[in-house]
């Protein structure tokens, strides 16, 4: 959902007056889909910068979510991404399957919120490209083109995760911890509309309500930990990873862009993993697309077995995704297609809880746990 066209015009018109006299004036703007918290929109500079580049991508924050004005949200966000950015330029890129990186920040604006980013020509995200060229039946023939998307990301991730680890990243780490506000929502949309959506499918969740409310708990008391949390990304799934528009092919070395730094905070590592997988299994679930599972099974691969407590741990989150976002996003599917996506979530969780590794091994998200 977008704002009404006069709240873009406007915000559009104040951005670009912003930027005019200065060295990343634009002769127009166009409004970018996909955004929620934030205006989005396309630059195309007036004079090129001196690599040629000329376009940008343009971020506006104000102190609310851009496509539900009612919805507060601190402007602290703006903040954290500028420094996550910064942050992240000396993180080299991962080229496993693909060229994976985080955009440029050329500019921020503390005062006004207005970041300026590396824009990437003729991209969509990866929900939009898999919809779009994955959506015309099985063809064995994509496999190796989804597995070299999933290694990519899933290699990227893992590259992110341990980099955020070393001890020269400690000043990062402090902005990131400061992010509590983020924190806290991710933990609420999560783990609290967990135990909250059984009251919706109570013929499906009724009985799962305990094992929901002890995830709950095991989840609030992670964040209360030290040595259990890191710097995650936050909001790592399918509409935040970048591509080309275009099929992929084995020849091209195709640059994948992770965008949306603003829910970067102290977490658990497979909340991340566990957020992508969901998306990807929902183009399954939802659209029967068989690419998503080839695309999780890349992932797995890509990031590498940890153990079998991480596995299982990233299974509560997939399972946890599915029963609060898989039920919640419009036009998605039909009643029975949610509450099939439902149970299937729920499932998911029952089982990682109780640690049933069987079950998982002949199941789709057996990736999770191939070692080595």
């Amino acid at each position: 959902m977008a704002l009404p066209d006069d709240n873009n015009t406007q915000v559009s018109q104040h951005v670009q007056a912003e930027l005019d006299n200065t060295r990343y004036a634009c002769s127009s703007l166009e409004v970018l889909t996909g955004g929620t918290a934030n205006f989005i929109f396309k630059g195309l500079l007036t004079e090129p910068l001196d690599d040629g580049t000329q376009e940008i991508a343009i971020k506006h924050g104000k102190g609310f979510v851009a496509t539900q004005p009612g919805f507060q949200l601190t402007t602290d966000r703006c903040r954290v991404e500028k420094e996550c950015l910064d942050a992240l330029s000396r993180l080299p890129p991962t080229s496993r399957g693909c060229l994976v990186r985080t955009p440029k920040l050329y500019s921020f604006n503390a005062e006004t919120n207005t970041q300026l980013q590396e824009y990437l020509g003729g991209s969509v995200d990866l929900k939009t490209y898999a919809l779009k060229h994955f959506s015309d039946g099985r063809d064995e023939s994509r496999k190796p083109s989804c597995g070299d998307i999933g290694q990519g990301l899933g290699a990227w991730l893992r590259s992110f995760h341990s980099w955020a680890t070393l001890p020269e990243q400690s000043a990062f780490k402090e902005v990131v911890k400061s992010n509590k506000a983020l924190q806290s929502l991710k933990h609420m949309v999560n783990y609290s509309y967990l135990v909250s959506t059984v009251d919706n499918f109570p013929s499906i969740l009724g009985g799962a309500r305990e094992t929901f409310e002890l995830v709950k708990k095991m989840a609030a008391d992670e964040l209360e930990n030290s040595e259990q949390v890191q710097i995650i990304h936050g909001d790592f799934w399918t509409g935040n990873a970048i591509l080309p528009d275009q099929p992929w092919t084995k020849d091209s070395q195709t640059s994948v862009f992770i965008i949306d730094w603003e829910m970067c905070q102290l977490g658990v590592r497979p909340l991340d993993l566990g957020q992508m997988i969901a998306e990807l299994y929902e183009l399954f679930l939802f659209k029967g697309i068989e690419e998503g599972k080839w695309l999780i099974e890349g992932f797995a691969s890509g990031y590498g077995y940890v153990d079998d407590d991480f596995a299982f741990r990233t299974a509560i989150h997939v399972g946890t995704h599915l029963v609060c976002w898989g039920s919640r996003v419009p036009g998605w599917g039909s009643e029975s297609q949610i509450q099939h996506v439902v149970q299937r979530g729920m499932e998911l969780i029952q089982r990682a809880w109780a640690k049933d590794r069987a079950w998982f091994d002949a199941g789709d998200l057996a990736c999770l746990f191939h070692k080595p």
